[in-house]
Parts: C-alpha cells; structure tokens; sequence
C-alpha cells in the first residue's frame, strides 16, 4: 500500500467522503468553498491555504500533505483539489504542474485570470480576455461591497447553475480553438465549476448511499 493511503477494509472510520482543497488564497476561496459544507452530507470539505502561491508550490504542498497527513482514499471518492489563478505563470509551469498532479489524482481547478473570474460568471457572460482588475472592477458592479474577505456564498448561490453553464461554455470556446484549458491562453476560463460540480456530486451520492 502506497505511502500515505489508508485502507478502509479496516473500517476504522465511517465511510464518508473527504474533499481536500490547497488554495492559493488565504480567505476568497477558502470562504467560498467552506459555503458548501452541509450538515450530515456525510462529505468534509476541507480547504486550506497552501502557504504559497505558485503552483509548484501549491501542488507540492498538497502532495506532502498527502504522504504524511491526510488520510485518502481515492476508491471511496475522497479527492484532493489545487486551487490557483495564472497570473504571471507561464504556460509550461502551469502545463507541468498539472501533468505530475494527474499522477498523484490530484485535481487542478485554475481561474484565467483569477478566481474572481468565477464569482463573475454567476452574474454575466465573459468572452473576451480580461485582466484581474478588470474582473474585480465587473464583479464590484453586482456586489458593491465585495472585497477580498467578504462572505458572498449567500449572494452567488442563487445564481450557481447560470455559473456552471458559462463556465462550460467558455472551456467549449476554447476547446474548440484547441487551446489547452490549463494553459495562459485560456483566458477567460475557470474550472471552479468542476471543484464544485465533484462536491455536488459526492454530496449527492453520499446522502444516496
């Protein structure tokens, strides 16, 4: 058995699902995914600031996590999540990163240019690049008091489903350009809306199960 994984034969704990998520941010994102924990869905979300905001750094940082700490295990669909913006990466670190945390079952849901990109999907429609001032600036048009440390879950819920189809939409755009989704290219586009869909999900089962 590989470092770090831990058998659930032993029935040492109830089988209930963990979803681990590295942020890049210290309080947006890990506010944001926190609003998506509910009460006896037999699902932890577990976001965590990655203490680094590069992906080398991120995606490293979960893989230790991993081998040391956490107690995964992918069979009974827990999953451990990379959460970053581009920003000034360039493709080919953004393109590594992504490629050696596929071999670990590690997720990438990267925002071009930011996560606030997300937070403005639910709202309105993005198809020409955009800077992450830009982003910030459209967003502050829907929530006017939005800053970095504000609770907004209350305020995009309603709107998540419009989110989730732009989002697919815009990877569709891309996709059919044959731009890499994880790429500086990409831009606009988010894959937040698969983090999101993948906790939907195992929440959904969970309950059924």
């Amino acid at each position: 058995m590989e470092k770090g994984y831990r058998s659930r034969k032993e029935k040492t704990r109830k089988q209930r699902k963990r979803v681990y998520i590295v942020c890049e941010g210290k309080e947006t994102e890990i506010n944001y995914l926190n609003g998506f924990k509910e009460r006896n869905s037999g699902v932890e979300i577990i976001p965590v600031h990655g203490k680094c905001t590069d992906p080398r750094g991120i995606v490293t940082f979960a893989e230790e996590r991993m081998d040391c700490k956490w107690c995964i295990d992918f069979d009974e669909g827990d999953g451990v999540w990379c959460v970053f913006d581009v920003d000034e990466n360039p493709s080919s670190v953004i393109k590594d990163m992504s490629e050696h945390a596929s071999t670990k079952n590690i997720r990438i849901a990267l925002s071009n240019p930011s996560f606030e990109l997300w937070f403005l999907l639910h709202f309105k429609d993005v198809f020409s690049h955009i800077t992450r001032q830009e982003a910030k600036s459209n967003l502050k048009k829907f929530i006017k008091d939005y800053e970095k440390n504000n609770e907004v879950n209350n305020i995009l819920s309603p709107n998540l489903a419009y989110a989730i189809k732009r989002a697919e939409k815009l990877n569709q755009s891309h996709e059919s350009k044959n731009t890499p989704l994880l790429s500086a290219e990409s831009n606009p586009s988010s894959q937040v809306f698969k983090l999101v869909n993948f906790i939907k999900d195992r929440i959904k089962k969970n309950k059924v199960d």
